[in-house]
């Protein structure tokens, strides 16, 4: 009852939180850029408080923000220390807010006797990698870097267990669905924009690349002088929209084959549309084939589960109709990225595989140190020392592209297998969900969630997306949504029924 009193409207405590946060982030906001942004942010940032103070939940508002800044990359930075692989500066982003605000409600339960939430056993092995981080920025010779992005994998673990905190009923995990659709939308959006202009749209302020960074991106795909425009929508580069969708779209499916009113199902038929035209646009070979092994996933689960399986069924079908037709609409595209795509990208990614697997080798333990992979980099290849790879690639050198990998090189095969062991249990206990949920919604939803953890997985071969703090912060609330569906089954001690 304690937690209920916290989000009743009009709520005395709930409406101070609200108009601090409101404040904050106008204060904040306001600061994270100059000119127009910095004028817009804060605009945004007082309307979204005033939304929060006049929705009579705040709680739940606050649930929104987090749902909806979690993809943006609007944040003050301090210390920048520019690089790729991993954090860059210490930060103070405009989802921080929304979880601060979360972190209060949830103290203010405690406090009046409200439940205690327990750590899952599984994040210990992520704080286990945070203290092996540590380890390395007290003695390793990166120390700052080291420290940096431990702080950021601090970041990750308190939305993870925030938002355990909060979703403790049905009606809150739709909440969340419905802001991260709403997420999507807008990514998928601005993609589409930007393909419309063949350019950026002006929202570096919200996270958008600058055109040099898109041309780049453009160079590095065909042999052709950069003529092809690939998006980025505001998470700066086409490869990490794409494992963006490729993660979230899954759970737009999956509730589709739900008994989700008409209306809902077309506002959600229409963000999937929309997100699968944008990741189309990415021309990301790892996306697509992300997404491939998503749908199946949720197609299979779905149709394996009684509940559902008629729905599924026919879900499936016109899924399977429409994306024919798109394929076939869209085929030159996508063979011509299979086969006439510039071969020196595959390429490089070999070539520095192979170096990220002689650090493993010259440090198999503790690896060479938390965010420090390229600073190891001089020596180890074929451009030379430290001046021979700035002239090759610019002041910013170039990370491997592969999640595991950076993360043994980096941490050795101690933090590897507290990887890994994490993974096993989001997988075990996403299986399990699928297996014996008892809410056809959250099945649905654990479906959805379970399919974009694999996607997510396949995509870490090709790329370091869980080293950008969008993409890490949409797997820790797939991770949460994951496990909170797992404690809410046994809270409820309900089985699916026969």
């Amino acid at each position: 009852m304690a937690a209920e009193a916290c989000v009743l409207p009009g709520s005395g405590g709930g409406l101070l939180l609200a108009i601090g946060a409101a404040g904050g982030a106008a204060l904040i906001v306001a600061g994270l850029s100059s000119g127009r942004g910095a004028a817009l942010a804060a605009v945004a940032a007082l309307g979204l408080g005033g939304l929060i103070w006049a929705s009579g939940n705040p709680r739940l508002a606050c649930l929104w923000g987090v749902g909806l800044t979690a993809p943006l990359g609007i944040a003050k930075r301090f210390h920048p220390m520019p690089h790729m692989g991993g954090a860059g500066a210490y930060t103070i982003e405009v989802v921080d807010l929304f979880l601060l605000a979360l972190f209060l409600f949830q103290w203010r339960d405690t406090l009046h006797g409200g439940t205690r939430h327990r750590i899952p056993g599984l994040a210990y092995c992520w704080i286990a990698m945070i203290l092996l981080g540590l380890l390395d920025a007290i003695t390793g010779p990166y120390r700052q870097l080291a420290l940096v992005e431990a702080v950021q994998m601090a970041k990750s673990l308190a939305l993870f267990l925030l938002l355990l905190g909060e979703l403790t009923r049905v009606r809150r995990f739709m909440h969340l669905f419905a802001s991260l659709c709403c997420g999507l939308l807008l990514q998928a959006a601005v993609g589409i924009a930007q393909y419309a202009k063949k350019g950026d749209i002006g929202l570096q302020f919200l996270g958008e690349a600058t055109m040099t960074t898109l041309e780049y991106a453009n160079r590095a795909t065909y042999m052709d002088g950069g003529a092809t425009f690939r998006i980025g929508g505001l998470l700066g580069h086409p490869n990490i929209l794409a494992g963006f969708i490729a993660m979230g779209a899954p759970m737009l499916l999956a509730l589709l084959m739900t008994r989700l009113p008409i209306g809902r199902k077309a506002a959600i038929g229409a963000v999937l549309a929309t997100a699968l035209l944008a990741l189309l646009l990415t021309l990301s070979r790892s996306g697509w084939l992300a997404f491939a092994l998503a749908a199946p996933v949720v197609i299979g689960l779905m149709l394996r589960d009684r509940r559902s399986r008629r729905r599924a069924l026919a879900g499936s079908l016109v899924a399977l109709a429409f994306g024919l037709i798109a394929a076939l609409a869209a085929a030159p595209a996508i063979l011509r990225r299979f086969t006439q795509s510039d071969p020196g990208a595959v390429d490089f990614r070999w070539e520095w595989m192979g170096v990220a697997w002689d650090m493993v080798r010259d440090h198999p333990l503790l690896g060479v140190g938390l965010n420090s992979f390229v600073q190891h980099l001089p020596g180890r290849t074929a451009y030379g020392g430290t001046e021979a790879l700035t002239r090759t690639f610019g002041a910013n050198w170039p990370v491997v592209h592969d999640i595991y990998l950076l993360i043994w090189a980096e941490q050795g095969t101690i933090g590897f297998a507290c990887f890994l062991l994490l993974l096993i249990g989001l997988l075990r206990t996403g299986w399990r969900n699928a297996t014996r949920c008892a809410d056809p919604w959250l099945h649905a939803l654990n479906v959805g969630a379970l399919a974009g953890l694999c996607a997510n997985l396949l995509d870490g071969f090709g790329s370091f997306f869980l080293r950008q703090m969008p993409g890490a912060r949409l797997f820790w609330i797939i991770a949460a949504i994951i496990v909170a569906i797992d404690v809410w089954q046994r809270r409820n001690s309900a089985e699916r029924p026969a």
